[in-house]
């Protein structure tokens, strides 16, 4: 559990592209959910469905699954920062406009409760309209996303019209004290790293960790020199 002087680690892989537009426009995009693959995301259909927006972390510091799926070309980034900064560059970010957030860990349930949990949020969405309730539906998630160990941002902003058919908002954030360190995708050539490292580290000015993951370094291993042997249990 964290302290007070232990903060949540939180961690994101995106296109380096993406990392770069972080640093270059000082800013952190939140999505609506309308544009998220999982079609679960919108259970429920409601009147401020288009006023809100997310992002997603993770609590896996280290995952095969996660590299594979979100740096499928071997140009992913993982960042990582902390709840408590996170919650900072938030508040930051919405103190002067109307908006409101939450910052929570994900629930991973099976797909017949959460149908269920659906149904009962319906009903009582219907009969009182209470937005944190309408919220509640994205912070619980079926099983087959449970490798996800996700931690969710959501932002409603209450002035937001259907109309405009905005797919998401950006506030501000300084990259520098918020990004803790970048790790390169285990997987990315010798060359392709050397070139992420001279880009965060000259172009961008990043001081921080920067290093590709060791998921996949070869192991030392070890020899066995025994010739005698038995198949008796095999």
């Amino acid at each position: 559990m964290a302290t007070k002087n232990q903060s949540t680690g939180l961690y994101r892989i995106m296109d380096f592209s993406r990392v770069v537009q972080i640093f270059e426009r000082q800013e952190l995009y939140f999505a609506n959910p309308s544009t998220w693959d999982d079609p679960y995301e919108q259970l429920i259909r409601h009147s401020k469905d288009h006023a809100l927006f997310g992002q997603c972390w993770s609590r896996t510091h280290t995952s095969d699954a996660l590299w594979r799926i979100y740096s499928k070309d071997g140009m992913g980034v993982r960042i990582s920062t902390t709840e408590e900064r996170f919650r900072q560059v938030i508040r930051s970010g919405i103190k002067d406009k109307n908006y409101n957030y939450r910052l929570r860990k994900v629930e991973y349930v099976s797909q017949t409760r959460l149908n269920e949990k659906a149904e009962k949020v319906a009903e009582s969405l219907n009969d009182f309209f209470v937005i944190g309730e309408a919220v509640d539906m994205l912070y619980m998630k079926r099983e087959a996303f449970s490798h996800e160990n996700e931690w969710r941002a959501t932002l409603f902003c209450p002035e937001e019209v259907r109309a405009d058919g905005k797919k998401g908002i950006t506030i501000p954030v300084d990259p520098h004290r918020f990004i803790q360190s970048i790790v390169l995708d285990p997987r990315a050539p010798d060359e392709l790293v050397d070139a992420f490292i001279f880009y965060f580290k000259l172009k961008l000015g990043f001081v921080g960790p920067i290093f590709r993951s060791v998921l996949y370094r070869k192991p030392e291993g070890f020899e066995v020199d025994g010739e005698v042997f038995s198949i008796e249990d095999l």
